[in-house]
């Protein structure tokens, strides 16, 4: 009885390694999911790798690559089992569909001669050769992106290329040869003056070049200006922009004096204009003052005169009354000089008294009654 739990163990110990054994031969490995992420400056193309010869030949096309493109952002590469022995396990998973994804955020390249300046370390100027046989090298900066309706052309344009490696490659090799065709129709010293041109004829040469492929370039322009191999040629034509800016410099200044002069101009007949108006407003209050005091005497002396022709009237009809009834206003005056006298007595009496006619007075002397002719004489005098 004991002998059959020892049988039953080393039964079990041989039976291990034998079932371990049958195990790695004929039961397949565990299909692990393969996931890949899409970031949200990529578009994605699931393509299959498997299918019939026509989906095969449709696969170059750009309408292919926008009927597989997909929006989700986490996509699973399926797999299938590829039996590669005799032996059931001798084989792998390989997958069915292959996701390929396109970066389209953009890229900056700056191609130039100082390793300070660009994006590479090492002299990248574009170099490029006048009409008369004269070197030069000038910096370029390209900016660049992939827009979202156009990745499926870019794919199917570059479908193993990146868009930083297409700058380097191919858009910076379009851009040599525009600068190069385009500087050889002019001699050494007209270049400089031709920058603008010779940009403008790239930009519209490459632009739309590289837009049918799926590249939209946003920036082209020159970094730097020219820079000449012959030092001589180089110093020259350095001197020829300096005094190209002396001139304009000077032009400036000119200009500013001329800006300065008219201001003071302006200035000076702004303040003549200001004092002849302050002079005018004084005249003009002058000649009212003037006109109201002369109004004013005008008014007093037409006043004075009307007095005057009032005393002058009343005098000729005192005349007249005195020579119609002479006794009477003889009497009248009298009473008028004692109403006056005493008015202005003091209180104090005199020590001589003169008396004249029937009336003893304290007066001096009283003017006698004037005659008949006398009287009429003083009236036509007074109406006159």
């Amino acid at each position: 009885m004991r002998k059959f739990p020892i049988l039953i163990a080393a039964a079990g110990v041989i039976a291990t390694p034998i079932v371990m054994v049958l195990t790695f031969l004929f039961i397949r490995p565990y299909d692990v999911p393969e996931f890949v992420e899409v970031d949200s400056s990529e578009s994605a193309f699931l393509i299959p790798l498997e299918g019939d010869t026509g989906n095969q030949a449709a696969f170059h096309s750009v309408k292919f690559l926008e009927e597989k493109k997909i929006a989700t952002k986490r996509v699973q590469i399926t797999h299938r089992w590829q039996q590669m022995g005799y032996m059931p396990r001798s084989g792998k998973y390989v997958g069915t569909v292959r996701l390929v994804k396109v970066d389209r955020r953009p890229i900056t390249r700056e191609w130039t001669k100082s390793h300070k300046t660009g994006t590479s370390g090492k002299d990248e100027a574009i170099t490029a050769e006048s009409k008369d046989s004269v070197n030069f090298s000038m910096g370029i900066s390209c900016t660049a992106n992939i827009p979202e309706d156009m990745a499926a052309v870019f794919l199917y344009s570059y479908p193993s290329k990146s868009l930083a490696d297409m700058l380097d490659m191919e858009v910076r090799a379009r851009i040599h040869q525009i600068i190069a065709e385009e500087a050889g129709n002019y001699n050494v010293f007209d270049l400089p003056a031709k920058k603008n041109d010779i940009m403008k004829a790239v930009r519209d040469d490459v632009v739309p070049f590289f837009k049918k492929k799926g590249i939209e370039i946003t920036t082209l322009a020159m970094l730097g200006g020219l820079s000449f191999d012959n030092t001589e040629i180089q110093r020259a034509i350095d001197d020829s922009a300096k005094a190209s800016q002396l001139k304009v410099a000077a032009e400036a200044k000119r200009a500013a004096q001329e800006v300065d002069n008219k201001t003071l101009l302006l200035a000076a007949d702004g303040k003549a204009a200001a004092a002849k108006r302050e002079m005018q407003g004084k005249v003009e209050v002058e000649l009212v003052r003037v006109d109201s005091e002369a109004k004013i005497r005008i008014r007093e002396a037409e006043g004075q005169a009307e007095a005057m022709r009032k005393v002058a009237d009343a005098r000729a009809y005192e005349a007249q009354k005195a020579g119609e009834n002479p006794d009477a206003y003889l009497r009248l005056r009298l009473v008028e000089a004692e109403l006056l006298r005493w008015k202005q007595w003091d209180g104090r009496y005199p020590q001589y008294v003169l008396q004249m006619g029937n009336t003893p007075s304290t007066m001096g002397v009283l003017l006698p009654p004037l005659p008949g002719d006398a009287v009429k004489t003083a009236q036509a005098t007074d109406k006159k």
